[in-house]
């Protein structure tokens, strides 16, 4: 028995390091220990204070337990007890973040500054010669930036971990809306849009870091897309406003339509069955939770979602007053909390606990299962 459970054990370790050998650099294993030395010890548990006066909806996140914010002031991470894992201060006029295995791309939009922060200090600084409208990190650690140059309309630069210029593609005529890098930064996804003869057309590229031209394209007519993702299998998907494209391995897009239907919320998250994803439209309060092609678990919810968050195989949805959680799989209405009515953002430390963003504070709430007869079980 024993030694069948040590092959067992041995089996797993074994898994999870196939799983994940493109993380499993020395600079990532050394990022792991550092965070996870910083995150013992207790803070003074939760609501806590906002670091700055504001902070974005979407400045706000959940990383490995942790959570993460980007006010008008500062990056700040807080273990499950709010104790400060590290801060970090700008001066960004519009902040925003990217966050892959305990990274933070941190970028100012519209500017051209940008930095890697990680637990041990900063590990890039940087400024552009052009202005930044989005970025991306990815696990290895490379990171992207899309910019808008003088000679073209965009472009695409990519970054390895040490901050040096590894890769750029330049858009003629298309102005880029959203980027994705793979785990390794080895390929990128990029949405970028143009307008012909009164269309609006979205163009997704995919780029192969050691080719000199896309090795696929797809357009779509009428669909400002907002949001693109690789998931671990090697397909992309790309959230737009009147359609979401799924792809199969070779890039070949299948869209869902949303039928007249709004987008009101969307998340996209990794887990152990590749990339899923949840939108939230508008009339009926419709939700639907995709997993790695465009045929969806479908849910409805109780009123309009405003904000999403996903964590293991759940999703959270931030309604009026409360936080409703959805089995990912059966679609099914598991548990929920109320929340104040400040509340603007939420993210997922777990399947059970939800960070919550209000005006001036963050708290944190466990999410307390759905009885039968849909009210609230009195149980934490």
């Amino acid at each position: 028995m024993y030694r069948i459970i040590a092959a067992l054990l041995i089996a797993v370790v074994l898994l999870i390091i196939l799983e994940n050998k493109d993380n499993l650099t020395p600079e990532n294993i050394g990022n792991w220990i550092r965070t996870k030395a910083v995150g013992f010890g207790f803070g003074d548990g939760y609501p806590a204070e906002l670091t700055g006066s504001t902070a974005l909806v979407g400045n706000f996140g959940a990383a490995d337990g942790n959570l993460y914010v980007v006010s008008d002031t500062a990056l700040t991470v807080l273990n499950g007890s709010a104790k400060e894992m590290f801060s970090a201060r700008h001066s960004y006029n519009d902040p925003a973040v990217s966050e892959a295995s305990g990274r933070y791309l941190l970028y100012n939009a519209g500017g051209t500054g940008y930095r890697v922060e990680t637990s041990s200090g900063t590990e890039i600084s940087g400024t552009s010669d052009s202005s930044i409208t989005t970025g991306v990190i990815c696990d290895s650690g490379k990171f992207a930036l899309a910019v808008q140059p003088s000679d073209y309309a965009s472009e695409l630069r990519v970054y390895n971990k040490n901050g040096s210029l590894q890769y750029k593609y330049s858009f003629a005529d298309s102005y880029i809306t959203a980027v994705a890098l793979n785990t390794d930064g080895t390929r990128a996804a990029v949405a970028s849009t143009i307008t012909h003869a009164g269309t609006l057309i979205s163009r997704i590229t995919v780029l192969d870091m050691s080719e000199t031209e896309p090795i696929a394209e797809y357009e779509s007519d009428g669909n400002l897309i907002f949001a693109v993702q690789w998931n671990r299998s090697g397909r992309v998907t790309a959230i737009g406003d009147t359609e979401t494209l799924v792809s199969d391995t070779s890039y070949n897009f299948t869209p869902y339509a949303y039928d007249g239907r709004t987008v009101t919320a969307y998340t996209l998250i990794f887990g152990r069955g590749g990339l899923r994803f949840q939108l939230c439209l508008r009339r009926r309060q419709h939700a639907a939770h995709f997993r790695d092609s465009a045929e969806p678990v479908e849910s409805d919810l109780s009123g309009r979602a405003v904000w999403l968050s996903a964590a293991g195989n759940k999703v959270a949805a931030l309604l009026s007053s409360s936080v409703v959680s959805t089995d990912l799989t059966t679609g099914r209405q598991e548990a929920a909390c109320n929340v104040p009515a400040d509340t603007k953002s939420i993210a997922m430390a777990d399947e059970s606990t939800v960070y919550l963003l209000g005006v001036r504070e963050i708290r944190k709430e466990n999410l307390k299962v759905i009885e039968a007869d849909n009210t609230l079980s009195q149980t934490e």
